[in-house]
């Protein structure tokens, strides 16, 4: 069994790997990525590493080929990512990838946010094909909070426009986790994943949320 891993030099991707990494050899895992040069600590690691962006199909093609798993990491250029994601689903079904993954976000059917349609029309045109995918609706990163809290550590203020708003967060290496397990178990697999942070009893306001100072801020 291969797996492949799109975007594997990212801070997800690079997560992934390392979970793939404790569960299959390395020469069954290939990492997809814009720049070789970036991947060669995946190298040194036994990691077969391809050249590809989500821009070039052909390029794709020659990356996805002879891969039975693919994690389809979303892209981060708005107003692109639809199609650059259709350019990976495409290179999958060409390629006769056995499933394909995808990081997607929650509530896309009813999120206002400014993500949400792109990550849903990439769910609607993944149902629209024959690929076996699972969508991951991954949720908030604890390390999107790492800038505010540096900017608390030099100012005393904490600034956020979340008001009242309830958020609950988890390590970005749960959620890689998570997708190393998808990519490689042999039990049966839902087609959409949501995190369940959404309606954890955990969630927090802004104002309630406190982190220890030792680790936060010193």
């Amino acid at each position: 069994m291969t797996i492949a891993v799109t975007g594997a030099t990212g801070q997800l991707g690079s997560l992934v790997i390392d979970s793939l990494l404790t569960k299959v050899p390395a020469t069954e895992i290939v990492a997809i990525v814009r720049d070789a040069a970036k991947a060669q600590p995946l190298s040194d690691r036994g990691v077969d590493v391809r050249v590809a962006s989500y821009d070039d199909r052909a390029a794709l093609d020659t990356a996805l080929a002879g891969v039975d798993k693919v994690l389809l990491i979303s892209g981060n250029e708005m107003g692109q990512r639809l199609a650059q994601h259709t350019n990976v689903i495409d290179a999958a079904i060409a390629q006769n990838v056995s499933l394909l993954a995808y990081t997607s976000a929650p509530s896309i059917d009813t999120s206002t946010l400014p993500v949400a349609p792109e990550h849903l029309a990439t769910e609607q045109y993944l149902r629209s094909t024959d690929l076996n995918y699972v969508a991951l609706r991954n949720g908030w990163y604890h390390e999107n909070y790492v800038p505010a809290i540096d900017a608390a550590r030099h100012t005393g203020t904490v600034l956020t426009s979340a008001g009242d708003g309830l958020v609950a967060s988890a390590a970005r290496a749960d959620f890689a986790e998570a997708a190393a397990v998808v990519l490689t178990t042999d039990e049966p697999l839902k087609q959409v994943y949501a995190s369940p942070l959404a309606m954890s009893p955990g969630r927090r306001t802004s104002s309630q949320r406190r982190l220890p100072r030792s680790s936060a801020l010193l």
